[in-house]
C-alpha cells in the first residue's frame, strides 16, 4: 500500500507539471466514457435490467406468427383460442389475455377519453403485481353479468381525485356505465404493451368496446396473452404445447379465421418479446459508443507516449540508479489509471446530464423508456470502463518506454529524434486504429443519415399540410348500433365543413403509419380456400370524400360517396399495393372481393394511390377502404384540410362535437405532419444518436492525426534544418509531412471500409431503401475524411516549412 500511495503523489506531481496534457486527457477520456454511460443506461434498461414483475425470467408472450416471419409479430388471438390454450395447456401455472381499450370517462368535470386496458382477471396475479390500495379482480367479474369494476392508475387518482384514501369502492362513469373502483395501481407499474400511458384497466376482454359479440365468438383476434411458466418448464417446452394446441384448434375450429396452417402460435420470453423491435438499434448504438471509447483510449494512448518520450532522459535516469521495469511499469500504469478514474468521474457527471437527454427522447419511442437511468449498475460499469479504459491506453506506452538504450538516452543530452522507430510505429499504429474505427462509424452514421433523409423525402402518397386529426370514440351504451353512429358523425361533418377556413373534411378508422384492423379477404381470381387460409389484409371504414380530404390521388374509379350507404350494394376501394398484386397491369375497378364472413363479395369501384400504413420506412401493404356507412365502427378519425394552420381549428371542431353530444371526449388532436414525425421518431432517435457518436469519433480522430504530425514535425525539428540548409524547398517539407498523414489516414480509411463493409450488414433491417453498401455513403464519408485529414497535417506542415536551419542546426 506505501508503494501505491507513493506512486500516486509522484503522479498527481507529474500532472501539476504538466496540466494542461492532464486535462486534454481527462476531458477526452470523460467524452468516450460518459458517452458509454449514457448508451449503457439505455441498453440497461431496454436489455439487462429485468423486469419489474415477480420472476420475470419465467413470464412468456404468447402472440400470432405468419410462417417464415419468426421475429413479426402478425396480430392478435382470439377469445377461442385464448379459452382454449387457458384450460388445454400444460406448460402454466397462469395465464391471462390482455387488449388496449379507451373509455369515455364522464361525470367529474370536463368529458376526456381515457387510455385503458381490458384484462382478463388473472392478469396482475400472472405479473405477481400486488395493488397499491384495494384489490385485483375476482373471477366472477370476468364473467358475463358480472360486476362491472375497474382498478385505476396512481396518476389518474392523483389527478380526478386529489390522492382521495376512500376512493375505493367509490363510481366513475365510463362509456355511460357506472363502474366500481376496486384498486389503485402502484404508481411504477408499466407494461409497455399497453403504452405509454395507461390510466384505467378493466375485466372482460370480450366486452371491447369496439367489437360487438358475434364478431368476438366468430374468432375476430384482439387478444395478446400473457403466462407464467410452471416450475421446471420452459420456453420450447412451451412452443412445442402451443403447437400441439394449435393443432387440435384448427381440427375443431376450420372455419375460424385464426385457423389459418400458416399461423403459428409463438411463445418467447416477455422481455425480449417487449424490446425486439429496438434491439438492432440498441446494440448498433451500443457498438458505436464503444468505438468511441476505444478511439478515446487511442488518443491519449498517443498523448502518454509523446508525454513518456519527453520524459525518457527521466525514466533513463531511475532506471540507471536502480528502478526495475515492473517498478516503472506500476507507476505509468498509476498515471494512466488516475487519468482514467479521472475521466471516468467527469464522465459520470455528463452521462447523469445526457442520460436524463436520452430518457425525454426515448418516451413514447421506445418500451422502457421511463426506467432509463443511471443506477448503480450504471455507475458500476462506469467504474468498470474507467478501470479498463486506463489498463488499454497505459499499458502500451508503459512497456514501450520501460526499455530504453541507456547508453543512447544519457549520451544524447535530449538532442535530436531518440524515440526510435518502435515509439513511431506505435504512434502510427494508434492512429490509423483511430481513423480505421472513426471511418467505421462515420460510414453507419451515414447510412443511417441517407436512411433518414430517404424517409424525410419519401412521398407519403397524400398531402399532409394543413391537415388537422381528431379521435372519437363513441361509447356504445349511447351510441350502441349502426345507424345511430353513422347518424352522428355525419352531423358532425357537415357542421365542421361549414366552419370558415375548412376546405374539407372526413372520417377514417386509421390514421396514415397506424394501421388498427386486418381483415380475411378473398380478391377475385384466387383459389377458393377456407376462410382461415385466406390472406390477411389491412382495412380501413372512410367516410365519402376522405381521398379528396386527404388529396390522395384515385388512380382508377371513384371514390365513396352518400348513395354508398347501409342499403345499397356493397362496394370497397383498394390501394395501388393491392392492385398490383393481383390485377398487375389491369383496371381492377369492377372486379370483386370477399371481405371476411361477408355472404357475398364486394365491388371494387376505386384505386387510391399508396400510403404508408404499417410503419414509417416499411412499404405501403396491400389495404382495402370500406364504407362507413356500410360497417359503421365506434371509433373515428376525423381528418379536417384547413386553409391555415390546422391548430387553429382544434378549438372550434372540439366545440361541434359538444354540441352533438356534450358528454363526448375527443383525444389525439394533432396535426397531420406530427402524425407521420411521430412515426418516424425511432429511426430519428437512432440517426441523431449514432450521427453524434460518429462526429464525436470524427473530432478525437482529427485531434490524434494533428497531435501525431505535429509531434513528428517537432521531433523532426534538425532533419528538417539539414534538409532546408542541403537544398530542399518549402513544397518538399510540405510534400513529406502531407504525405506521412495522407498515409496514416489513408491506411486508416482502407481498413475502416473493410471492417465497415463486414459490419453494416448488421444494420439492414434499419434502413428503407438504403443498400448496405450504399456507394454514396462507402465514397463520401471516406473522401471527407481524407479531405478533413489533409486540412488536419497542413496546419503542423506549414510549422515544418517556416524551420530555420540556424536555428534547428545550432540546437545540434
Amino acid at each position: 500500500m506505501s508503494n501505491l500511495a507513493q506512486n500516486v503523489r509522484f503522479a498527481l506531481r507529474v500532472f501539476r507539471r504538466a496540466p494542461g496534457f492532464a486535462v486534454a486527457a481527462v476531458l477526452t477520456l470523460a467524452a468516450g466514457i460518459g458517452a458509454n454511460t449514457s448508451i449503457f443506461s439505455v441498453a440497461n434498461a431496454l436489455l439487462l435490467r429485468p423486469l419489474p414483475y415477480r420472476q420475470p425470467d419465467r413470464l412468456v408472450l404468447i402472440d400470432a406468427r405468419r410462417q417464415g416471419s419468426a421475429n413479426i409479430s402478425q396480430g392478435p388471438l382470439s377469445v377461442p383460442r385464448f379459452e382454449q390454450v387457458e384450460q388445454r395447456n400444460r406448460s402454466f401455472g397462469a395465464l391471462a389475455a390482455f387488449t388496449p381499450e379507451v373509455f369515455n370517462l364522464t361525470g367529474r368535470g370536463d368529458p376526456e377519453q381515457i387510455p385503458a386496458a381490458r384484462v382478463s382477471w388473472r392478469f396482475f396475479e400472472v405479473l405477481g403485481i400486488a395493488p397499491a390500495k384495494g384489490r385485483s379482480f375476482r373471477a366472477a367479474e370476468d364473467k358475463p353479468g358480472g360486476d362491472l369494476v375497474v382498478m385505476i392508475s396512481d396518476a389518474l387518482w392523483q389527478r380526478r381525485f386529489a390522492r382521495d384514501a376512500s376512493v375505493i369502492g367509490r363510481t366513475i362513469t365510463l362509456d355511460s356505465r357506472d363502474y366500481t373502483i376496486v384498486g389503485v395501481l402502484p404508481a411504477d407499474f408499466r407494461f409497455a404493451f399497453f403504452g405509454p400511458t395507461m390510466d384505467i384497466v378493466a375485466p372482460r376482454v370480450f366486452e371491447l368496446n369496439s367489437l360487438n359479440p358475434g364478431m368476438v365468438q366468430a374468432g375476430v383476434g384482439f387478444l395478446n396473452l400473457v403466462a407464467r411458466l410452471n416450475p421446471g418448464a420452459s420456453v420450447a417446452g412451451a412452443q412445442a404445447d402451443l403447437d400441439r394446441l394449435s393443432a387440435q384448434y384448427r381440427a375443431e375450429n376450420p372455419k375460424m379465421p385464426d385457423s389459418d396452417p400458416g399461423l403459428v402460435v409463438h411463445a418467447g420470453n416477455l422481455g425480449d418479446e417487449m424490446v425486439s423491435g429496438v434491439r438492432t438499434a440498441v446494440l448498433v448504438l451500443f457498438g458505436g459508443v464503444s468505438l468511441v471509447l476505444l478511439i478515446a483510449c487511442a488518443n491519449v494512448a498517443s498523448l502518454l507516449l509523446s508525454r513518456a518520450l519527453g520524459r525518457k532522459r527521466e525514466i533513463a535516469v531511475r532506471m540507471a540508479v536502480g528502478a526495475t521495469r515492473g517498478g516503472l511499469i506500476r507507476q505509468l500504469l498509476t498515471e494512466s489509471l488516475i487519468l482514467a478514474l479521472l475521466g471516468g468521474v467527469l464522465g459520470a457527471v455528463l452521462s447523469s446530464w445526457g442520460t436524463r437527454a436520452l430518457a425525454s427522447l426515448a418516451e413514447g419511442t421506445l418500451p422502457r423508456a421511463a426506467e432509463i437511468r443511471v443506477d448503480g449498475g450504471v455507475l458500476l460499469f462506469t467504474l468498470a470502463i474507467s478501470v479498463f479504459a486506463g489498463f488499454v491506453f497505459g499499458l502500451m506506452p508503459a512497456l514501450q518506454v520501460s526499455r530504453p538504450d541507456l547508453n543512447a538516452v544519457l549520451r544524447s543530452e535530449g538532442r535530436g529524434s531518440t524515440g526510435g522507430r518502435r515509439h513511431n510505429a506505435l504512434r502510427n499504429l494508434l492512429v490509423v486504429s483511430q481513423v480505421g474505427l472513426s471511418t467505421v462509424l462515420l460510414i453507419a452514421a451515414g447510412l443511417l443519415l441517407r436512411n433518414f433523409v430517404q424517409l424525410s423525402a419519401a412521398s407519403p402518397g397524400f398531402d399532409s399540410h394543413r391537415l388537422l386529426t381528431v379521435g372519437i370514440t363513441l361509447p356504445p351504451a349511447r351510441y350502441p348500433d349502426g345507424p345511430r353512429r353513422v347518424a352522428f358523425f355525419n352531423e358532425l361533418l357537415r357542421q365542421v365543413r361549414a366552419l370558415p377556413g375548412v376546405r374539407g373534411a372526413a372520417g377514417t378508422t386509421a390514421l396514415p403509419v397506424n394501421a388498427v384492423r386486418f381483415s380475411m379477404a378473398l380478391p377475385d381470381g384466387q383459389p377458393v380456400v377456407p376462410l382461415a387460409e385466406r390472406p390477411i389484409f389491412n382495412i380501413q371504414q372512410v367516410t365519402p370524400a376522405y381521398a379528396a380530404a386527404m388529396r390522395i390521388p384515385i388512380r382508377f374509379g371513384r371514390e365513396f360517396t352518400d348513395r354508398d350507404d347501409a342499403q345499397a350494394p356493397r362496394v370497397v376501394m383498394v390501394n395501388e399495393a393491392l392492385a398490383r398484386r393481383y390485377w398487375p397491369r389491369q383496371n381492377p375497378v369492377g372486379k370483386h372481393i370477399l371481405v371476411g364472413r361477408q355472404p357475398a363479395p364486394s365491388e371494387i369501384v376505386g384505386v387510391l394511390g399508396d400510403v404508408p400504413n404499417l410503419a414509417v420506412g416499411k412499404d405501403p401493404q396491400p389495404e382495402i377502404y370500406l364504407p362507413f356507412a356500410q360497417i359503421p365502427f365506434a371509433t373515428q378519425n376525423l381528418i379536417v384540410r384547413t386553409a391555415g394552420d390546422p391548430r387553429s381549428l382544434s378549438a372550434a371542431v372540439r366545440a361541434r362535437v359538444l354540441a352533438l353530444d356534450r358528454d363526448q371526449p375527443v383525444t389525439g388532436v394533432q396535426s397531420m405532419d406530427e402524425v407521420l414525425e411521430a412515426g418516424a421518431a425511432q429511426p430519428r432517435f437512432t440517426t441523431y444518436l449514432l450521427g453524434g457518436l460518429s462526429a464525436t469519433a470524427f473530432l478525437l480522430s482529427l485531434v490524434g492525426i494533428y497531435g501525431v504530425i505535429a509531434y513528428s514535425v517537432a521531433e523532426r525539428t534538425q532533419e528538417m534544418g539539414i534538409r532546408i540548409a542541403l537544398g530542399a524547398e518549402g513544397r518538399d517539407i510540405l510534400r513529406l509531412v502531407l504525405g506521412h498523414g495522407l498515409v496514416l489516414a489513408g491506411t486508416g480509411i482502407v481498413i475502416g471500409l473493410a471492417a465497415a463493409f463486414a459490419l453494416t450488414r448488421l444494420m439492414s433491417s434499419l434502413l428503407y431503401r438504403v443498400s448496405v453498401t450504399d456507394p454514396v455513403t462507402f465514397i463520401a464519408g471516406p473522401a471527407l475524411f481524407a479531405a478533413v485529414a489533409l486540412v488536419a497535417s497542413y496546419l503542423p506542415a506549414r510549422r515544418a516549412m517556416r524551420v530555420d536551419p540556424v536555428i534547428a542546426l545550432r540546437a545540434e
